[in-house]
């Protein structure tokens, strides 16, 4: 069975001159199709590190990270294309409505309108937030 995520030896090391910081040292993690999975941690502990990893933001210095069996370094833009993230940080467009938010980010992996707007429908009503006022 493919799991959804398969992270094996992932290690980052920023190299500043001749001395490096050891930011993420071997982890090793499954995520299985249909969980949900989170990150916690104190300041520091490769929380967005990590995650910048998973989303090809950043290379890994070593390891392995398969998303639905495809490897991130060989084979990134069908694995991008099933990516879905919510970052700490608050979103860019704030002028946006959810709706808009969900149709831009789908333009962005570059689905179809009619794909866009079938998910803009399907992912609020999966997760309850219809009734929360999106």
């Amino acid at each position: 069975m493919t799991h959804a995520i398969e992270v094996t030896n992932l290690t980052k090391v920023y190299c500043r001159s001749h001395s490096g910081t050891l930011a993420i040292d071997h982890i090793n993690f499954i995520v299985r199709q249909g969980e949900i999975f989170g990150v916690l941690g104190p300041n520091g502990a490769g929380k967005s590190t990590t995650q910048r990893m998973l989303t090809t933001l950043l290379q890994p210095t070593e390891g392995q990270i398969l998303i639905n069996g495809r490897d991130l370094a060989r084979d990134a833009y069908p694995a991008k294309r099933q990516i879905g993230l919510v970052p700490k940080e608050s979103n860019i467009y704030t002028e946006l409505t959810a709706w808009d938010s969900l149709m831009f980010t789908g333009r962005l992996y570059r689905l179809s309108k009619t794909d866009r707007e079938a998910r803009a429908q399907e992912l609020p009503e999966t997760f309850g937030l219809w009734e929360s006022g999106m």
